[in-house]
């Protein structure tokens, strides 16, 4: 049986994503009909103080197929010779990116990556002790303020992560909370067990028990299930049910078998298994134990449907959603972009200042937003990430250690087929075994700490990958001291200033930076050294290029604004000290002449 607390929070979820408070008779009532206005789920759907929706406003049904809820990015075709810009855009995240599934950038669920302990909202709103509420700003304001940077965070996960979803939540093993969580469980149950088993038998915890699956199952009822829904309250009716208690007529086991039956009628087909397992209990205890562990599972199956049915409209609509929430939260805040202003103006170099008119000035605007952006994937860990992009930091990051992980792998590559490239003699074939081998030994790493860490065992797979070619060539093996001296040079490969090293970083950060640049959509070179990496490459890429297009949606105003300004500002400083120079040398000339009538 779930907490209050793991119920509360399930109850306002599923509140938070109802669309629909229109009820009919029949499910296919729920599909729009033509010419229904239709809903903003970001208003309606996440907000809790906004007005619920109108009688007449509907909700997509369950038919609704996945390529109609994926269908805003479909797959391009692989390019050959290089990286199609709008096929990387559309690249998700969940791809693999080599032959064996295995490598360095596979699916972001194998590769969860803990930026913080804090939340993403706490993280937002308190970047660092930079901006602080006005003094005079209200609790009652601020805490507003905070709740929309919070449902703004929902609505950016939504829009930017296809796998978006809820999930349970399990307390650490040994702390104090399951600790407290599991006393109190098992209480619950052995006081239920003790009642049923004296005699005659007491029913006031299982009273209790049923109110609280009477409400969980109507809870995870669609709005148009209106008959199912006065059948569940008709059927488990407490006061009924006290009343055949009191006479001693009462058969708990058959209200079990009632409630796993709408259960089965309701669940996703991944619980059947588990359903019909319950039905062969015959421990009623067991059983209802069962059945609000189901019953907590089934609520978040239902929120997570609903948010794979919202989120088309959520796509369309959060930029447009996040800007609204985060101008509110700029006026909770002294100087809500601190942060980014030091970030973007890192990025503005002296002859920036020179832009003749404002055309040139939008392109140097672009130019000092896509350095800004590129030198996000070398972020430091010691630096606070700006106020704008903080919601995708810890994305942000695992892009940098993945394309740190992918030069590594194509340094490693390079130094092998530079030392020992004439004995090999299918190189191509060659080298896509290595990669796919090298791979899956980084694929745990998550850090560029773990990732040193594997060196070692990165230099003993390069040797065997060349003895077994050789072997496989019938070519004599490796001399004991090549081998040697093959190690010692992939191991050098740990030095961040290693010439090879340095090499494929500054190609692979020219190829994305013009990527980031680029305004049409035409297939761009991969960099010699990265070829047998294009896929690895291409899906940093398309990442990247989603949240920077997302991102720039968003913020871009500020980011224009910040730096055009900013420009202006140095010009006319400038020209200022230029006519204060040339004033100084008039009067400097008038005084010389002067003395030299005289």
């Amino acid at each position: 049986m779930g907490s209050t607390e793991e119920i509360t929070k399930l109850r306002s979820v599923k509140k938070k994503l109802d669309l629909d408070s229109d009820e009919s008779d029949s499910k296919s009532n729920s599909k729009n009909t033509s010419g229904a206005t239709s809903p903003d789920p970001l208003e309606h759907g996440i907000d809790d103080d906004l007005k619920p929706l109108q009688e007449g406003e509907t909700k997509s049904s369950g038919s609704d197929t996945e390529s109609e809820i994926e269908g805003a990015c479909k797959p391009r075709e692989k390019p050959t010779g290089g990286i199609d810009v709008q096929g990387a855009r559309c690249r998700d995240d969940s791809e693999s990116s080599s032959e064996s599934g295995k490598s360095p950038s596979s699916e972001h669920s194998k590769r969860q990556r803990t930026v913080s302990g804090s939340s993403p909202v706490h993280n937002f709103i308190f970047p660092g002790v930079a901006a602080s509420p006005p003094k005079f700003m209200s609790l009652e304001e601020v805490m507003k303020a905070t709740k929309g940077v919070s449902n703004m965070v929902l609505a950016h996960e939504i829009a930017v992560d296809k796998n978006f979803k809820l999930e349970k939540f399990d307390p650490p093993d040994n702390s104090v909370e399951k600790q407290v969580r599991d006393v109190m469980h098992k209480a619950f149950w052995d006081q239920l067990a003790d009642q049923l088993a004296q005699d005659p038998q007491c029913y006031d915890q299982a009273l209790v028990l049923l109110q609280e699956v009477r409400e969980n199952l109507l809870d995870i009822t669609l709005p148009h299930h209106t008959r199912l829904r006065q059948e569940i309250s008709d059927t488990l009716d407490v006061e009924l049910i006290k009343q055949q208690a009191e006479h001693g007529v009462l058969d708990f086991s058959q209200y079990s078998q009632y409630v796993l039956s709408i259960m089965a009628r309701l669940c996703a087909p991944v619980r059947d298994e588990t359903i019909r397992n319950l039905m062969r209990e015959t421990d009623i205890i067991g059983v209802f134990r069962g059945v609000m562990e189901t019953l907590d599972l089934m609520r978040l199956d239902m929120a997570n449907f609903t948010i794979q049915q919202i989120r088309p409209h959520i796509i369309a609509q959060s930029v447009t959603y996040e800007k609204k929430k985060f101008a509110e939260f700029l006026k909770t805040q002294n100087d809500g972009l601190e942060l980014t202003r030091q970030w973007l103006l890192n990025h503005v170099r002296p002859e920036d200042v020179a832009a003749p008119d404002d055309i040139a000035l939008r392109g140097v605007v672009s130019s000092v937003i896509t350095r800004a952006y590129l030198e996000l994937i070398s972020w430091s860990d010691e630096k606070l990430l700006p106020e704008t992009v903080v919601m995708d930091g810890g994305r942000i990051l695992e892009l940098r250690d993945r394309l740190s992980q992918v030069c590594i792998l194509g340094s490693v590559m390079l130094v092998t087929l530079t030392s020992v490239g004439p004995l090999i003699i299918q190189p191509d074939a060659f080298k896509l075994k290595m990669k796919r081998n090298l791979c899956i030994i980084l694929d745990p790493a998550l850090s560029d700490k773990e990732t040193m860490a594997l060196m070692d065992n990165l230099a003993e797979q390069v040797a065997k990958e060349v003895d077994d070619h050789l072997q496989e060539h019938e070519k004599p093996p490796l001399p004991a001291s090549a081998k040697t001296a093959l190690k010692s040079q992939i191991l050098e490969i740990k030095n961040p200033d290693h010439r090879i090293r340095a090499l494929i970083v500054k190609r692979a950060m020219e190829f994305i930076g013009a990527l980031l640049s680029s305004t049409t959509a035409r297939p761009v070179q991969m960099p010699p050294g990265l070829s047998s990496l294009q896929e690895e490459i291409a899906h940093i890429c398309g990442t990247l290029l989603r949240l920077v297009t997302h991102n720039r949606s968003v913020f871009g105003e500020y980011y224009s604004d910040i730096i055009s300004n900013h420009i202006k500002a140095t010009k006319e400083l400038e020209e200022g000290a230029e006519e204060k120079e040339n004033d100084e040398k008039v009067v400097s000339i008038v005084k010389t002449s002067t003395d030299a009538d005289k």
